[in-house]
């Protein structure tokens, strides 16, 4: 295989806003650390975090982005170790979905992201490119040499463009949202009515 022209590794570090943002986030796992020996609920909660939360370390390690030098077969590689790619003859354009960093009371935790949407001329969605815990300055480099447009998901949906192939809950980020608010408060409701271990 040919030495790519450009590289990006992610690193988890990448992911948080700040030092102080990490540090909150590892405060939240402190306080609800005693919570999980209250209830079962509880107990469950705190695993499943986390569970999520080592599977998002896992995975923003292993992000790997790689672009060939240009050529009939040249191809842009992202994902598990750039295990996924896309020839670059067949890509149109990105659509780019933003991804908000979490917040606590206004203090940022984690940075913003974004999933690239990678698109052929069909309209059709080749792959995602998650720049989660990627340089933004690698980012950028990657960004000016993919020599395609990129364009929002509200000025695709606009142009009625969305790409074919798309999830729903990105396709449509203020219905998701609508859904994991009423969701989120009946585990949370859930978690509280389980009854304590000692009762």
């Amino acid at each position: 295989m040919p030495t790519p022209m450009l590289t990006a590794h992610a690193h988890p570090s990448r992911r948080w806003a700040s030092g102080f943002g990490r540090a909150l986030s590892w405060l939240g796992v402190v306080i609800l650390a005693p919570l999980a020996l209250v209830s079962a609920g509880w107990t469950v909660l705190f695993v499943v975090a986390m569970a999520m939360s080592i599977a998002v370390h896992v995975r923003t390690q292993r992000r790997r982005w790689e672009l060939d030098e240009p050529g009939a077969d040249a191809r842009f590689r992202f994902g598990a170790r750039a295990s996924r790619s896309v020839r670059l003859v067949d890509l149109a354009g990105v659509v780019v979905v933003h991804a908000p960093g979490a917040s606590s009371r206004g203090i940022p935790i984690t940075r913003d992201a974004a999933r690239w949407w990678l698109v052929d001329d069909a309209g059709r969605a080749l792959g995602q490119a998650n720049t989660e815990g990627i340089d933004p300055v690698d980012v950028e480099r990657f960004r000016s040499a993919l020599g395609v447009p990129f364009v929002p998901l509200a000025l695709a949906r606009r142009a009625d463009a969305v790409p074919e192939g798309m999830p729903w809950h990105q396709r449509h980020p203020a219905g998701a949202l609508a859904v994991a608010i009423p969701a989120t408060a009946a585990v949370m409701i859930a978690v509280v009515l389980v009854p304590p271990y000692w009762s």
